[in-house]
């Protein structure tokens, strides 16, 4: 299998990957969202959102959901570009086609390439499992396996070292997460997870589960 050299990452958590692996030279090109760290800045952007990004929570999310009425999606994922810059693997998720650019827009515009056929790695964190699955599909993707084997440890232990702390404490603050304020929406996934770790009481969102939208009332009752 030949050496994977020209990495296109559209997605920020996996620039942040490639990059703590040692391999941000391998690094082509990212999508509008990866701003760390700040080198990739330099990289040409591969994406675009289809709407303004700017404004409050509240009229972002009146945007997004009238792109999605129209049955189309979030992001753009510019064809053109990937296809100058000829990369040998894309990487990008499905864990969420709201939140960054989904697998199917990736996949549609590998279609259109001519001057490579790259790999295609897609991520679907849901727990710290799976990110640190991830991880290791990315160095393995890389050839790097070795390394991804000790930035997993490395996380794990900073994590470890943090929930030792945590016993110290001598009560378990009560947390609620908030990932977005209008409409209103819990933090899911893996937030629950190490809010446990550092020793807090998560009240809202499930380990492993999306993020769920709430009221305003539940969260003043929980106080």
């Amino acid at each position: 299998m030949s050496l994977i050299q020209r990495v296109v990452s559209l997605l920020p958590s996996s620039t942040e990957i490639v990059c703590a692996l040692g391999c941000s030279d391998r690094l082509v090109g990212r999508s509008h969202e990866c701003d760390y760290p700040v080198s990739v800045t330099d990289l040409p952007a591969c994406s675009e959102a289809k709407f303004d990004p700017d404004g409050t929570s509240y009229e972002i999310d009146q945007r997004v959901k009238a792109v999605l009425q129209e049955a189309v999606s979030v992001y753009r994922v510019h064809a053109e570009i990937l296809n100058e810059l000829e990369p040998d693997l894309l990487v990008t998720q499905s864990q969420c086609e709201v939140c960054a650019v989904s697998l199917a827009d990736v996949e549609a515009a590998a279609c259109q390439l001519v001057k490579s056929q790259p790999d295609i790695l897609s991520l679907a964190p849901r727990a710290l499992e799976d990110i640190w699955r991830d991880i290791e599909s990315v160095a393995a993707a890389l050839g790097v396996e070795e390394k991804g084997a000790m930035l997993v440890g490395d996380l794990q232990a900073r994590l470890d070292a943090i929930a030792e702390r945590a016993k110290a404490l001598k009560r378990r603050p009560r947390i609620a997460c908030i990932e977005w304020f209008a409409p209103l929406m819990a933090a899911g996934n893996w937030v629950p997870e190490l809010v446990e770790v550092a020793g807090g009481e998560n009240l809202f969102g499930i380990a492993g589960e999306h993020s769920p939208w709430m009221a305003w009332e539940a969260l003043e009752e929980a106080q």
